[in-house]
This record gives C-alpha cells, structure tokens and sequence, in this order.
C-alpha cells in the first residue's frame, strides 16, 4: 500500500505539470507576470523605489519562470525517490534524478504542441538541475542529522 500510495504521488505531480505545461504561452505568460510584479512591489516595499527602479521587471520574470520549472522538478525527484525507495530501488536517487530528466525531455516535447510554447533543450537542463539541487538538499539533511545513505 505504501508503495502504490508513493507512485500515486509521483503520477498526480506528473499530471500537475503535465496541465501547466499545457496552457497556452498568453496565460502562462499573465501567471509568472503577475507573480513577478509581486516580487518587484515586495523589493519596492523592503528596500525603497530607488533600488526597485534597478531591478528589471524581465530579469525577474525571467528568474520567476525558470525558478518556478526547478521547483516542479525539484518536488517530482523528492515524489520519485519516494517512490523509487519504497519499490525497493538499490539506488533510488539516481533513478529519481534520471526519470525527471526523461520527464523534462517529454514535458518538452509536448509543449512543441502547445499555442505559444515550444521545446527549449535549456529547460530540460534547468528541470534537472531542480532535481539535482533536490538530491543534493535532502544529501545534505541526512549527513545533518545522521541519516547518511549513499546513493
């Protein structure tokens, strides 16, 4: 039960991206664009209109896409490895990181579908770089608290 309750997990965070990936480029688009000028009026606010008018409103909704794309995945290697784990994969890390690159690769490849969107081999490498930065985060929790396991 444990098992199937993880993949479940895992498939459902498949599916979420699967359904972002699946609007088209204008309403993607308005999404990151309104969670960006969040970010410019939260630096407005915190350090004055003199360094918010430095910040460039398409540097920062640059950063908030692409962060946003490592944080999917960063979740689905944590979602995966679970998984993995519970399967009783011998290293379930590195199948994990490997999945999310292959699900970056499709994830890609559907977007060539998509109104507006299209494949970029750079947002593969930032997918899995996501997963990696996760792998590498939970490494680093388990030497922290003594849980170190070698994958």
């Amino acid at each position: 039960m444990k098992r199937a309750t993880a993949w479940l997990g895992a498939l459902a965070w498949m599916g979420v991206i699967f359904f972002m990936s699946a609007m088209p480029g204008d309403v993607s688009g308005a999404q990151s664009g309104r969670i960006a000028g969040l970010v410019c009026r939260a630096i407005a606010f915190l350090f004055g209109e003199n360094a918010a008018s430095g910040v460039s409103p398409e540097a920062v909704n640059l950063l908030v896409r692409k962060g946003a794309h490592m944080a999917e995945y960063a979740i689905l290697f944590l979602l995966y490895r679970r998984a993995l784990h519970a399967s009783g994969a011998r290293r379930p890390g590195l199948a994990a990181l490997c999945l999310c690159a292959c699900y970056a690769a499709t994830d890609e490849f559907h977007q060539a579908f998509v109104a507006d969107r299209g494949p970029g081999a750079v947002d593969v490498c930032i997918d899995t770089l996501g997963a990696a930065l996760a792998w590498g985060a939970q490494g680093a929790v388990r030497r922290m608290t003594g849980k170190e396991k070698r994958e």
